[in-house]
């Protein structure tokens, strides 16, 4: 139960070490001094760059996700979005837990009953990637097919204050699912990466009864006091 419970809980500082080795931009072709102005839009120019993050503007859906962030992970889950919460089965299908992406707060149902806590379940990677004051940068890498999916490939780069390096993601972008992203690969500091995968992807309003929760959960356990030596079973009160 243990090992179990320390899966539970991702806090959002865990992304903040998730790096890839960065992407290099093409540089923009040297403008040539013409005799009338250049006109601010020419013919096979650049699209410009995209600032929004892949994933917002996918609010209510549902779909399986295969794997996380944490490497080698292949279990499935269902996982639901209605406007910032998003509904993510447990581990081992046990149970399920509710994340508010404004706030980070998690309820959830579990063996020990109803929970909460003030971290984001680790399942809300990469939706939770997105807050204001990040920047986000897109770089097109290509066109690939994913289980039967024409898919525009992006390499996101995500950097803020609040990160300790740059966070570096390849997104795989479903054409007949309107751009979401049916995979979605998370690169780590030591060059290393961890896939996500999306199924059965529904996008549309999901049934919001899906979301409510009690109330008046209890927090997480705490971890045992550690017990005193059996050597010294009394040990010396501290001075003061």
């Amino acid at each position: 139960m243990v090992r179990w419970l320390a899966f539970l809980f991702f806090s959002c500082a865990l992304t903040a070490g998730i790096n890839a080795q960065a992407s290099q931009a093409q540089k923009p072709a040297t403008q040539t001094t013409t005799a009338e102005p250049t006109p601010a839009v020419q013919a096979g120019a650049a699209p410009p760059a995209k600032t929004s993050y892949p994933l917002d503007q996918f609010t209510d859906f549902s779909a399986i996700m295969v794997g996380s962030v944490m490497a080698m992970d292949e279990r499935e889950g269902h996982i639901y979005r209605w406007g910032d919460l998003l509904r993510m089965q447990g581990t081992e299908g046990r149970g399920y837990f509710i994340t508010d992406l404004g706030t980070s707060e998690t309820y959830g149902i579990t063996m020990l009953g109803c929970v909460e806590d003030k971290h984001p379940y680790f399942r809300t990677f990469p939706f939770l990637v997105s807050k204001p004051d990040r920047k986000i940068e897109r770089v097109p890498a290509g066109t690939e097919t994913v289980d039967g999916h024409v898919c525009q490939v992006e390499d996101v780069t995500v950097s803020s204050k609040d990160l300790l390096k740059p966070m570096k993601l390849r997104f795989w972008e479903s054409e007949d699912l309107h751009g979401f992203p049916i995979k979605v690969e998370v690169f780590t500091a030591n060059g290393g990466s961890s896939i996500i995968r999306y199924k059965d992807v529904v996008l549309g309003p999901v049934d919001p009864t899906l979301f409510t929760h009690s109330n008046k959960c209890a927090g997480l356990p705490k971890a045992p006091a550690k017990a005193p030596s059996k050597g010294n079973p009394h040990p010396t009160k501290p001075p003061g």
